[in-house]
């Protein structure tokens, strides 16, 4: 059974980096005339911020775990290591979101409360497999665990659309686009420019 395993990791990886990707290319934008009238170059720096918040996931999100096949102790070991790491990368990037929600668009708060919660979606799926991998007693329970949260990855594009969809009706596309941490970010097709 762990060599299913081992044709699953790369898939289970990619699935929750391009999860993560949707979510942090959703939660900055472009700036639009507003009551409260933001600078434009205030709206990119804080759009910046975010996408540096739900970046610094994605980027933990895209190394594979160490594993070694040959003991279901040290698989189950690394593998509960690695989810902890990226259960920790979550809060923090959640924490750093909390922490922008009074942005300058009038609509910071509602944005970056998508995002946050599509990274509560991601922590749960994290957090929930390790703890059904740390009570796992044999190497097929272990595996069985991670083959879950490989089925329940595809939910989190979910998570993703949500916020792109938040992304799309707040009108922060473009802010998205000047910002120097969104640069190597995904941005839904819908808020592209057209030429």
């Amino acid at each position: 059974m762990p060599s299913n395993f081992r044709h699953m990791r790369p898939t289970a990886i990619a699935l929750m980096t391009s999860c993560l990707l949707a979510v942090t290319a959703c939660t900055g934008g472009s700036p639009t005339t507003s009551p409260t009238a933001a600078s434009e170059a205030d709206v990119v720096a804080w759009t910046d911020k975010v996408c540096g918040a739900v970046g610094g996931t994605a980027e933990v999100m895209s190394d594979e775990p160490d594993l070694d096949m040959s003991d279901p102790a040290t698989l189950k070991a690394s593998l509960s290591d690695w989810l902890g790491a990226k259960v920790a990368a979550v809060d923090k990037s959640i924490a750093d979101l909390k922490a922008l929600e009074n942005g300058p668009h009038p609509r910071s708060k509602e944005l970056v409360g998508t995002a946050e919660g599509g990274l509560q979606q991601v922590k749960s799926l994290l957090a929930g497999t390790r703890s059904k991998l740390d009570s796992a007693t044999d190497a097929n329970q272990a595996v069985t665990a991670f083959t879950e949260m490989v089925t329940k990855a595809p939910e989190l594009d979910r998570a993703g659309e949500d916020v792109r969809r938040k992304l799309d009706e707040t009108g922060l596309a473009e802010a998205a686009r000047k910002a120097a941490g969104c640069k190597g970010l995904v941005v839904s097709s819908s808020s592209a420019p057209t030429t």
